[in-house]
């Protein structure tokens, strides 16, 4: 099923390449591309009856390769030829039509073998496969999906010691019985179904809510553990897969006594190949900071020497998820100092580790009741599913399957979502066969959302993904479908991103403060499932360099990512010599054939170590290779986190390169031929130290997504024609035109601006006022000397879409309520000097679900929160607001404030002892206030209210 995934972002690209106007005006290449098409079809239909669709793996990847290289020969000749190039003069060329007509007539040629001549000689006409097809899939609704027969599984894994250490025969235990015959079945899917979907924005969502279905009696057992000085120093939780070990640990990780009780956590994934050495650089990256001296991360024993250096002295917490070995736990014992200060380690296995050297207390995890199994099944599916049409035998079916583990539940959840529980009984009205549940929801996505979930596994386990980083790699290697030119890919992500989430096969990790997903994460055993299959398909290699490992021969790759171990890259790379210089006009020869970068697609990095030097000048190395050999299909180049590496000069040669990620590099500079990046679709350079880009940029009229690092632009925008969507980080002065220059970016939904104005400051606002389509937006205001200096304030009352406002300067007072945006969710304000009690206006803000009022943005000694206002009101910060006295809050007022965030504001005497009364009160956050303060307000809080006081000091505010 994932080959023929692979099939159809192939054949949509071909059809993507149809709708263009310059690579179609000659018929006979029309002609061609339209017989791949039927021919690539066809094929797919095969390989849903065929038992080994890998075999045609080669053909398929073989026409992208030609098509990709097809469209980057025109729009190179477009590039240098400039006005000559128009569709007459190449496409009338016979030449070259002849050549790309030649190639055309070898694949289909090529494909037509293999539709003749399938493995094993099954032999079936394309016309009779079509025509059983329909009588098969005759659709018994008007949304259908169909669910393949698969082989009944064998056994349980579970209960098998050899198959407990078997990544995905491990899932052979996560099966139920399902009605079908010979073929397959088909289930009805929900009428309309994306516009009954869950929508993420509006999916309420706390990182705890996974441990609440019988798991509080193990979180309290182990928090009281950990924090009551018993002399075990080592604790690990054991249980068989998919029953919620790591979520249980995770739990433990955030429980706010624990990190009030420890004075350093970390937290350290295992992978199941892991030697102790890389155990140990792991935790030892955890320690480390961008200032800290570099040391020789090959010398282990200098490693452990810094590891207990910086933990001696200290109370700490480290938790290491899948450690399996008693080998490894004793030489991490011996390297992490126990003083008798109550530090603890604790682990997740999936079976007891014993060993003489010391004594481990293990708490195992049971399976969740039936109700609780129940109970989470319905919160997970979602509650307003009509559950009056479940027949009673389909939920015992249900239960029976799932055996009290989560993860079944989740993911037999997630996937019922997308069924009318009306037809549910359809699904099990047949005992004879069983199904991997892992398989049954893999296959029951699309074949886009399958290429896109396999691609997220290209992350290492256990790491939590940026959204903003995974959906823009999706748009950037053509994973994504876009139907229509009206909707922006974006959206389009975001839907499979959403109904990703949904089915419970992307799990959110970490939210923004108004509730939307700020980073998400592949389930461990998913990620273990999931990883060969993209592995098969070619899709990408991943490469570490493990202690007696042998070097693979991986001479197509198409994409490469890299995990964290040093050295590595310039191992794997070792064909090309390191002497070569990256910007080199001339050819290098390999010195083997180890890896042939020809095919390569994409390069991620995730050796985020600084002081691994050679790295960086591999990545040069390689990126060199590439660019002076013309191997110029690189479509993503992400090296997020990776410090300081070396990119070639003639980098813009690299015509077809969509995504260049760069953040978090600390680059000081880049090369200027990125503005020949004519493809570019995302340039992120935040967290660099990039001070200058070309004017060529301007030329990019692809570019969607550029990150700055409060960057000022040399620009001439009256020449662009951009249609960015992203601009964040951009510095203003008076020297950088607006009138015919800025307000030509017409379609920006997310800007971010700081910006030194006097004169100009009326037309930026202008210009921002017009931005329709605006959804986040941050103006900051300074002088000359970098202080927060006068904000104007322009109606944004026409920005119907805007949900997030950042606001930094000094306003003369604070806009009326019909200026704000209608849709705002999220407001910041600082330095805003405002001298009237701005609460007024505020509670009026219908859709106001997070206030942040933060360093002198009010300076008056009263505020008042007035009866029913703040309905909506989620998250309050109060940050030094330094003169205030006195808050009172009306009856009615702030009913839904869930966060409480209040920083040194020295004079405030109390919290209002309605607002501390209310039962949605959670969390109360008290930072830097006086004793006095915070001992009151501990008294009058409400139990169901947790409460953290810090006493950090802050320095005074220019």
């Amino acid at each position: 099923m994932a080959v023929e995934a692979v099939v159809s972002v192939v054949l949509q690209k071909l059809t993507d390449m149809l709708k263009g106007h310059s690579q179609t005006q000659n018929k006979v290449i029309v002609y061609d591309v339209q017989e791949i098409i039927k021919s690539l079809n066809s094929l797919r239909k095969l390989m849903e009856i065929n038992q080994q669709p890998e075999a045609y793996l080669d053909a398929v990847y073989n026409i992208e390769d030609g098509i990709e290289k097809f469209t980057l020969i025109v729009a190179c000749r477009r590039d240098v030829f400039g006005f000559l190039t128009n569709h007459i003069f190449f496409f009338n060329n016979l030449k070259s039509c002849y050549k790309i007509h030649q190639k055309v007539k070898k694949i289909t040629t090529q494909l037509m073998y293999l539709r003749d001549h399938q493995p094993h000689q099954i032999r079936t006409p394309i016309k009779e496969v079509s025509n059983e097809e329909k009588a098969d899939k005759e659709p018994v609704g008007e949304n259908h999906r169909t669910v393949k027969n698969h082989t009944p599984s064998q056994g349980s894994s579970y209960t098998s010691e050899t198959q407990e250490t078997n990544h995905v025969g491990c899932m052979d235990e996560l099966s139920f019985s399902y009605s079908c015959n010979e073929e397959e079945i088909q289930i009805v899917g929900v009428k309309e179904r994306f516009q009954q979907r869950r929508r993420i924005s509006s999916f309420s969502y706390k990182e705890e809510d996974l441990g609440i279905f019988g798991l509080k009696e193990d979180v309290d057992i182990l928090v009281d553990h950990l924090t009551n000085n018993s002399t075990e120093h080592v604790v690990s939780i054991v249980g068989e897969r998919g029953i919620g070990k790591t979520t249980l640990a995770r739990i433990i990780y955030k429980n706010k006594d624990i990190k009030r009780h420890f004075q350093f956590c970390a937290w350290v994934s295992v992978l199941e190949k892991y030697s102790t050495k890389d155990i140990l650089l792991n935790l030892f990256k955890a320690t480390q900071s961008i200032t800290d001296k570099p040391i020789n991360m090959d010398d282990e024993k200098a490693v452990k020497l810094k590891l207990s250096s910086y933990l001696k002295n200290k109370r700490y917490l480290v938790i290491f998820d899948g450690l399996s070995t008693c080998n490894n736990l004793e030489v991490l014992k011996e390297t992490l100092p126990d003083e008798k200060k109550g530090s603890k380690l604790l682990l997740t296995c999936l079976k007891t580790i014993e060993t003489p050297q010391m004594k481990i207390v293990s708490h195992r995890m049971m399976p969740l009741t039936e109700d609780d199994s129940w109970n989470m099944f319905r919160e997970k599916i979602g509650k307003e599913q009509s559950w009056t049409l479940v027949p009673e035998k389909s939920k015992l079916a249900i239960l029976q399957s799932c055996k009290g583990l989560p993860l079944n539940i989740v993911l037999l959840a997630g996937f019922f979502s997308m069924k009318d529980p009306s037809i549910w009984s359809q699904v099990f009205c047949c005992e004879q066969n069983s199904v991997n549940i892992l398989s049954l929801c893999f296959n029951d996505l699309s074949d886009h959302l399958k290429v896109c979930l396999l691609y997220s596994v290209l992350f290492p386990k256990g790491f939590d993904i940026p959204v903003r980083r995974l959906l823009r790699l999706w748009l950037a290697e053509g994973f994504v479908k876009q139907d229509s030119t009206k909707v922006f890919p974006e959206d389009i992500a975001q839907t499979y991103f959403e109904e990703l989430v949904n089915r419970n096969m992307i799990q959110i990790s970490k939210l923004r403060s108004d509730n939307s997903p700020r980073r998400c994460r592949v389930v461990g055993v998913l990620h273990d499932y999931l990883l060969p299959k993209a592995q098969e398909t070619n899709l990408f290699h991943n490469y570490r360099k493990l202690v007696n490992s042998e070097e693979v021969d991986f001479p197509n790759v198409r994409r490469i990512v890299e995990y964290d171990s040093p050295n590595s890259s310039s191992n794997y790379f070792s064909s090309f010599t390191s002497n070569e210089s990256p910007s080199s006009p001339k050819k290098s020869q390999p010195k083997s054939s180890l890896f042939n970068p020809t095919h390569l697609r994409s390069y991620t990095s995730f050796n985020h170590q600084k002081t691994d030097y050679m790295h960086a000048k591999t990545i040069g190395n390689l990126l060199g290779h590439i660019v002076n050999n013309g191997f110029g299909l690189l479509r993503v180049l992400d090296l997020e986190g990776v410090y300081k590496p070396i990119l070639p000069e003639n980098l813009g040669n690299l015509c077809n390169l969509r995504y260049l990620g760069l953040r978090s590099t600390y680059l000081d500079t880049l090369p200027s031929s990125v503005g020949e990046l004519t493809h570019l679709e995302t340039l992120d350079l935040k967290h660099t130290c990039i001070d200058e880009l070309p004017c060529s940029i301007w030329r990019l009229t692809k570019l969607y997504h550029l990150n700055l690092n409060e960057m000022r632009l040399n620009m001439h925008p009256k020449y662009s024609s951009l249609r960015l969507w992203t601009l964040w980080g951009l510095s203003l002065d008076e020297k950088v035109p607006i009138k015919d220059g800025l307000d030509r970016l017409n379609d920006l939904r997310e800007l971010g601006i700081t910006f030194q104005l006097s004169s100009n400051q009326y037309d930026l606002m202008e210009w921002i006022s017009k931005l329709t389509e605006l959804r986040s937006l941050r103006l900051r205001s300074k002088d000359s000397q970098g202080r927060p200096s006068k904000l104007m304030f322009k109606s944004m009352s026409e920005l119907g879409q805007l949900s997030h406002l950042n606001l930094l300067g000094n306003l003369e007072k604070l806009p009326d309520l019909k200026e704000f945006p209608p849709t705002l969710k999220v407001l910041t304000l600082s330095i805003s000097l405002l001298k009237q009690d701005p609460m007024q206006t505020l509670g009026q803000l219908p859709c106001l679900t997070v206030l942040r009022l933060l360093g002198q943005s009010y300076i008056g000694k009263e505020m008042v929160s007035h009866k029913g206002g703040f309905s909506k009101l989620r998250v309050l910060k109060m940050w030094m607001l330094k003169e205030l006295e006195s808050w009172f809050v009306e009856e009615g007022s702030m009913q839904s404030l869930k966060h409480l965030d209040i920083r040194c504001c020295d004079k405030l005497r109390n919290i209002p002892i309605r607002l501390l009364q209310q039962q949605q009160l959670e969390h109360l956050v008290l930072t830097g206030m006086p004793h006095i303060f915070t001992t009151e307000v501990e008294r009058m809080k409400s139990d169901h209210t947790s409460i953290t006081i810090n006493d950090w000091k802050f320095p005074t505010l220019p």
